[in-house]
């Protein structure tokens, strides 16, 4: 019987745990389409949380964006811009993702792909559309791949992405969803469930 409760509470366990982490939604940006244009404007959309992003010149007006794949090769995958000769962003243009999601969520981090030796990946806040004009620095990726997290002030507003030096992808963004009160009903379920099977336990051994 100790076994059968042990498992019980295992379980459980688990369930709370699947509860508090099963609120996140990564965009890989490949949700429309491989290897096409995908024009100035493309909502993604995974699990039901959709995602806007915008192709953008850096002297002003608007470019296409371009969903990047290479077989075999993530770190050659992501979202571009069509006029780069490598379909990638350049320290031209830039890529804008509009913030919040539908529906309202937290963003949490953006990945950046192909920055290698040489390159230069920048990300910033900004709550004006379609510029970098006084946009805040809050990421830079000078060597190799890697992400940047979004301060959790910097939730209302734009998250522009441009390279500094040479070209860049942005692979993927990241965003964490407000607790469902589905998620809080099954976490208080697993909480409750396990000092049920404790009190239980207790009692067979009394």
């Amino acid at each position: 019987m100790k076994y059968k409760f042990t498992i019980m509470i295992m379980a459980l366990a688990a369930m709370g745990v699947w509860a508090t982490q099963a609120n996140a939604v990564t965009f890989t940006f490949q949700e429309n389409g491989s290897n096409v244009d995908l024009g100035p404007t493309s909502t993604f959309t995974v699990g039901g949380f959709s995602l806007t992003a915008s192709g953008f010149l850096t002297s002003g007006g608007p470019t296409d964006l371009f969903a990047k794949f290479t077989l075999g090769n993530p770190t050659e995958t992501g979202l571009g811009t069509n006029i780069d000769t490598q379909k990638e962003v350049n320290t031209t243009d830039f890529i804008q993702l509009t913030l919040p999601t539908t529906p309202p969520s937290n963003f949490s981090m953006v990945l950046l792909a192909s920055v290698q030796s040489g390159e230069q990946a920048k990300v910033f806040f900004t709550t004006t559309p379609g510029t970098l004009t006084g946009a805040t620095l809050i990421g830079t990726i000078t060597n190799a791949d890697g992400s940047v997290t979004i301060p959790a002030g910097d939730q209302t507003g734009f998250i522009d992405i441009t390279a500094g030096a040479v070209n860049i992808l942005l692979a993927s963004a990241t965003i964490s969803t407000p607790d469902s009160g589905s998620a809080v009903a099954l976490l208080g379920i697993a909480l409750a469930g396990i000092e049920g099977v404790r009190r239980a336990f207790r009692a067979r051994k009394a």
